[in-house]
């Protein structure tokens, strides 16, 4: 099945052309008011003033032509929408914000800590963490303002350890708070603004791995942390919002 966020650049470029005609719109409608008053201004006649303005309309209207065919191009390039899916089966969406900066398990698969990609019956692609208790990443990010973080899970060994683990920013201990959305588990924290730093480490460290087999769970001998659906960063939590996840409310 394919999916549209394998196509951020395609999918961000689409929604800077219709941007892009929409203020088109309002920039002919503008100059159109400007010239025929400053033209008027000038005691030129009124023939004179509607043939100028009608002549820097076409110009302007070709251009807005050409974008619509960019557009049009551009929104060829997008796959096919899917099937819409059913109740059980919507967790698999990512957060749905286009202000949202997402890593899903494609930009994440390179972690030496991560195993193989996997896959839930209705869709959900994750990744285990192995037998290292820590999980690092390193993300190119603009910290020049305060960033709140999502760390969605399908899993995790132990539920208890959605409490007990900690999240490490640059090396230093962020409370995180734990909620539940759309049947995954969501880590959710503020990161600080950071303007001297591009890149931003954060450190996931668990109390300990387990194997499902020790546990009882199954016959899977792999000592496995928590399973990683994406990691996400835009708006920060406020302080409401925080409170509303731990109640488990939708906000």
């Amino acid at each position: 099945m394919t999916d549209d966020t394998q196509h951020p650049e395609t999918i961000e470029l689409l929604e800077d052309i219709k941007y892009v005609t929409q203020a088109n719109k309002e920039e002919i409608s503008q100059i159109n008011r400007q010239f025929r008053q400053r033209i008027t201004e000038a005691g030129l006649a009124d023939k004179a003033t509607e043939l100028i303005i009608k002549e820097l309309s076409g110009e302007l209207g070709q251009l807005s032509v050409k974008v619509k065919l960019a557009e049009k191009a551009i929104g060829k390039l997008l796959p096919k929408p899917a099937p819409k899916p059913s109740a059980s089966s919507s967790i698999s969406k990512p957060p749905k914000s286009r202000a949202d900066i997402v890593f899903g398990t494609d930009r994440l698969a390179y972690n030496k800590n991560l195993l193989p990609l996997e896959s839930s019956g209705d869709g959900t692609n994750y990744l285990w963490s192995g037998a290292d208790p820590e999980i690092q990443f390193l993300f190119p990010l603009n910290r020049s303002k305060t960033l709140g973080m999502r760390i969605r899970l399908f899993a995790l060994i132990k539920s208890e350890y959605s409490r007990q683990l900690k999240i490490l920013v640059d090396g230093v201990h962020t409370e995180h708070q734990f909620s539940v959305s759309d049947g995954l588990y969501v880590l959710s924290c503020n990161l600080p603004p950071a303007s001297d730093r591009n890149e931003t480490e954060v450190q996931i460290v668990l109390p300990a791995t387990h194997s499902p087999r020790d546990l009882g769970n199954s016959n899977d001998e792999r000592k496995l942390g928590l399973a990683i659906a994406d990691v996400s960063f835009g708006r920060p939590e406020g302080g409401l919002t925080q409170i509303l996840r731990r109640l488990k409310l939708k906000p």
